[in-house]
């Protein structure tokens, strides 16, 4: 654990939200329309990112619906609710960049979209130079509590680190002394996970 190197800077979001514009703004449009007979449309406009992964989930966080779809000129999807008990539930659009949640709940008649509760989920941004430095990016817009792990490709442990809640985080990994091979970069937010794969 002695031979990674590790530079840190945390930063408030206005400083880091430069660096960030690139990768910020995953979904330009989204849109969800409540419709007769506990239906729902989803209209989602065209994304950097070329694929979407679409969740439903209960007011549990189990995933009851999953679907990766192509984003390349937008999404039009009707989903039929009539199977699923009355409750609270969320549909998540995930690609590379971030995570948009986007609450809904089920009466015995009718579905209401919380339009004012929809939010945002910044993934963080992992890119490894050729150097064998890896740059870390994380907009933690909701000032959740923050963790990263880093473990080679036999699941031990490199390195730990907790980033407290700060909203914007900035860091830099020298992990040139490693051995070759593969490691993943796992971040704990809140109550999301977020893994990335790297190769030296």
């Amino acid at each position: 654990m002695n031979n990674l190197k590790i530079q840190k800077s945390v930063v408030t979001a206005v400083l880091v939200l430069l660096p960030l514009l690139s990768f910020a703004d995953g979904f330009p449009f989204v849109k969800l329309t409540s419709k007769e007979n506990k239906m729902i449309t989803l209209r989602v406009g065209s994304a950097e990112s070329d694929l979407t992964n679409i969740r439903i989930k209960n007011q549990f966080g189990q995933v009851l619906y999953t679907e990766t779809v192509e984003n390349v000129n937008g999404i039009l999807k009707n989903f039929d609710l009539r199977h699923l008990e009355s409750g609270r539930y969320s549909i998540e659009l995930e690609n590379a960049l971030n995570i948009e949640v986007l609450p809904i709940t089920i009466t015995w008649d009718s579905v209401t979209v919380a339009e004012n509760q929809f939010n945002t989920i910044h993934k963080p941004f992992v890119k490894l130079k050729q150097n064998g430095i890896v740059d870390f990016n994380y907009l933690n817009i909701n000032s959740n509590k923050t963790s990263v792990l880093i473990t080679n490709s036999k699941g031990n442990v490199i390195y730990k680190e907790d980033l407290g809640s700060q909203s914007g985080i900035e860091k830099r990994f020298d992990i040139s002394s490693l051995d070759k091979g593969e490691y993943q970069i796992m971040v704990q937010s809140g109550d999301r996970n977020f893994k990335h794969s790297i190769a030296l």
